[in-house]
């Protein structure tokens, strides 16, 4: 993921990260209430209004760690059609809409390039930058989310799939999941070949290779 290095980067950081958290929780709160659950709708949380998904920690922590998060979107399983895998569909939903919006990041990038490198050169700049950090930072939010550890989503899916025997234990190691998470955040190299190497490599899919030369060359990655 990018860092924030200058005044230009931040206030083209600010908006894609507000949209890119509140389209994630968004997905959520609208795939509960298709699966019965409308607990998160009842909540206002089916909007992409930011100031119902931001939690301030994780605004900050954006800035200082370059990954942060939003309020959870609350869920009953109870009221789902099948108690079992509607919630990894819930789950899951937040990581894919992240997917898609890195693939139109990436994907408008790779389809107006030709025209951006004939643009003036300061608005060449921010344009790159633009498309680069919304498709860097979603792909860094997918993969950050699919980590099977609660209270991530990728929790979610891994539990969906366990026998009961083992989901007992699963849960009971749930409620260390945020140690975990903070132990993943102090060592951030072990976070970046967890969530860097596949974002390089969806990005690198999306992309090519021939633009992904041409775009560390800009020094965007």
């Amino acid at each position: 993921m990018l860092f924030l290095k200058d005044p230009i980067t931040f206030i083209l950081f600010l908006p894609v990260m507000l949209f890119s958290l509140s389209f994630h929780e968004c997905a959520h709160a609208l795939s509960a209430y298709w699966r019965g659950d409308d607990t998160a709708s009842l909540m206002g949380r089916v909007t992409l209004n930011p100031l119902k998904h931001i939690d301030p920690l994780g605004l900050v922590a954006f800035f200082v760690i370059g990954l942060g998060w939003a309020k959870p979107v609350p869920i009953n399983p109870n009221r789902m059609r099948n108690i079992r895998w509607d919630p990894a569909l819930v789950g899951f939903s937040g990581p894919a809409s992240n997917i898609l919006l890195c693939a139109v990041f990436a994907l408008s990038l790779r389809l107006l390039w030709p025209w951006i490198q004939g643009s003036d050169p300061d608005m060449r700049v921010i344009l790159i930058k633009f498309f680069t950090l919304g498709a860097w930072l979603n792909a860094a939010l997918a993969f950050f989310n699919l980590v099977p550890v609660p209270p991530l989503d990728g929790s979610h899916l891994i539990a969906a799939f366990l026998p009961n025997w083992a989901l007992a234990r699963y849960e009971r190691f749930a409620r260390f999941g945020l140690l975990f998470i903070l132990l993943f955040l102090a060592f951030g190299r072990y976070l970046g070949i967890l969530i860097g190497v596949p974002s390089y490599l969806l990005l690198r899919l999306f992309w090519g290779s021939e633009l992904m030369s041409a775009l560390q060359a800009y020094q965007m990655f």
